[in-house]
């Protein structure tokens, strides 16, 4: 069962690699033609790709290092994945959305996808809080 969380958790470092050098090539062509212009793009690819994915990651692989022998309840696969893709359709769609034009509103789906990795968001929080209470209450 813990293999599951392991491939999740590597698919997330694969992402935060992606982003990294996503944003570091964002970066290097920002200061190459002066503009800062992308700056909202070129640091969320950094902090919320690279650092938080990353963190996703090495969670499901905590996760998936107790998980060997049974599952903390309300930690599934099925919610793991869920929240894998909340995250990797919240990022893409939330970068997009903060270089669409701002005079016709479309800048605004920038704002649902941010909500979507949000959404992302609290539920790793609720997944790794579980497996936090089921690991303290092994140990008690």
């Amino acid at each position: 069962m813990g293999e599951v969380f392991r491939r999740t958790a590597r698919r997330y470092f694969r992402a935060a690699l992606f982003y990294l050098a996503l944003g570091l090539l964002l970066g290097a062509g920002m200061l190459w033609f002066g503009n800062d212009n992308f700056q909202f793009l070129h640091s969320h690819m950094l902090l919320v790709g690279t650092g938080l994915f990353a963190a996703y990651g090495a969670g499901f692989w905590w996760i998936a290092g107790r998980s060997d022998a049974s599952l903390p309840p309300g930690v599934t696969p099925v919610l793991a994945n869920a929240q894998f893709y909340l995250a990797n359709v919240g990022l893409p769609g939330m970068l997009a959305g903060s270089v669409l034009p701002v005079g016709l509103g479309l800048d605004r789906i920038g704002v649902l996808f941010g909500f979507i990795e949000a959404a992302a968001g609290v539920l790793f929080a609720i997944l790794l809080n579980r497996a936090l209470k089921a690991a303290a209450a092994r140990r008690a």
